[in-house]
């Protein structure tokens, strides 16, 4: 990972990191990068990993999330795969289905809305919100995304950060209509139309976004091997523990840095900061054993604004292939089935046969961010570098992409640290 230069004096001081997700993970992996040899990790559930850890059917892994991560350049799987936890590169395969005029369009390859349109004329992207996001698309475009944003948040999109956009898979919208030429053209030649319009991959020789890895042998090793991983570096894990915000505080030696890797909201009470509203939405996802005559993994996004399926996941495990449907609601066991069939209809669905419901799982998502939780998460950022320096790390909570969040803890444990920041990094 590259030779890291101190700065200060002789001894690095101790680190400790609050919460034993990935991100803590992840942080516990880079503290020892960076030449660290004193960490320690508070952990409040009793497995790595908490709540991302699936449970388990007969030996099955029921996942109603999923965790993938980029090629074999991508930083997070290179520091994992370099304390010994391995993948497997797999074919990144993608779809979407949206409606138009009363027709179905099923699009390989892209996992956005493909909306016709026969402008590709854009406004200036002005404010942080969702819909001023979507109002810089073509009307066509923008009412279209509207519903479809509508149905799918149930909230209004003035109130939501446009971040929220790649949670919901409606960061680019596919125009159908123009040459692929020209909006290729307008993508290399402008910052906003690459910003706001995708292409299939295939459709203009962008390959490699195809490519993609998941943990060898499934989640649940994964997250053994991170144990694993961590007791081999010498990582002091506590477990379960709960370690409240003003302890953290409070408790942070002169020659300490903490990492608060856990939910930021208790954070705020002890600056006086009124915390964010909770943006959490219920969603409901049953998990299917099914056959399956296509290759496995595929996720299919439905951007249709009908129905209650947001998004199908089809994986293997232990040689038996699952299908989850994410749904916005609870939904009758014939409708559940009757719209997989038809979201799956371009994807190889006459070769997928249903089998029994294993598992039916309601929880709070946390995936909209909306502008008021955006606003006051920097201004608690700005309170803790205030009263704490740099020794008490906040990660970048609202950043939706994992790899980017990760950059940015890096640059911040380096700078907390007073050491050079990894070169592919610091670029």
């Amino acid at each position: 990972m590259g030779q890291h230069v101190r700065v200060g004096g002789p001894k690095l001081p101790k680190v400790r990191i609050i919460g034993g997700g990935l991100t803590g993970v992840l942080a516990a992996f880079q503290a020892h990068e960076l030449g660290v040899r004193d960490i320690e990790l508070h952990d409040r559930f009793d497995q790595l990993g908490g709540q991302a850890v699936p449970r388990q059917d007969h030996g099955l892994e029921l996942r109603e999330r999923d965790l993938t991560f980029g090629s074999a350049a991508d930083p997070v799987r290179r520091l994992l795969e370099s304390h010994g936890v391995p993948f497997e590169d797999i074919e990144n395969r993608k779809g979407a289905v949206t409606a138009c005029n009363g027709d179905l369009t099923y699009t390989r390859d892209f996992n956005g809305p493909a909306l016709r349109t026969r402008n590709l004329g854009l406004s200036p992207l002005a404010g942080d919100s969702l819909a001023d996001r979507i109002r810089a698309y073509p009307t066509d475009i923008a009412q279209a995304l509207s519903r479809i944003c509508q149905w799918r948040l149930g909230a209004w999109l003035d109130e939501v950060h446009a971040d929220t956009g790649a949670a919901i898979g409606v960061s680019r919208v596919f125009p159908v209509g123009p040459e692929i030429v020209e909006i290729a053209g307008l993508k290399r030649a402008d910052t906003n139309h690459d910003a706001l319009y995708g292409i299939p991959a295939p459709l203009w020789g962008r390959l490699q976004s195809l490519g993609a890895s998941t943990p060898k042998d499934g989640l649940g090793p994964f997250f053994m091997r991170l144990r694993q991983a961590l007791v081999r570096l010498g990582v002091t894990r506590t477990a379960p523990s709960f370690v409240s915000p003003h302890a953290a505080l409070a408790g942070r030696g002169a020659d300490e840095v903490v990492v608060w890797a856990a939910d930021p909201r208790p954070l705020f009470k002890p600056f006086d900061l009124e915390a964010p509203k909770p943006e959490a939405h219920s969603l409901v996802t049953y998990i299917l054993k099914v056959r399956y005559a296509g290759h496995p993994p595929l996720e299919v996004r439905n951007f249709t604004a009908q129905g209650a399926v947001t998004r199908l996941r089809l994986y293997e495990t232990r040689g038996q292939v699952l299908l989850a449907a994410e749904c916005l609601t609870e939904t009758r066991d014939t409708d559940l089935r009757r719209e997989i069939h038809r979201l799956m209809a371009g994807f190889g669905g006459a070769g997928l046969s249903l089998g029994e419901t294993l598992a039916i799982r309601m929880e709070p998502r946390w995936d909209i961010l909306s502008l008021d939780a955006a606003r006051k998460l920097t201004h608690l950022r700005k309170a803790l570098t205030r009263s704490e320096g740099a020794a008490f790390v906040a990660p970048r909570w609202e950043e939706q992409d994992v790899a980017a969040r990760h950059a940015a803890l890096t640059l911040d444990l380096a700078q907390a640290l007073q050491v050079s920041a990894p070169a592919v990094l610091a670029a």
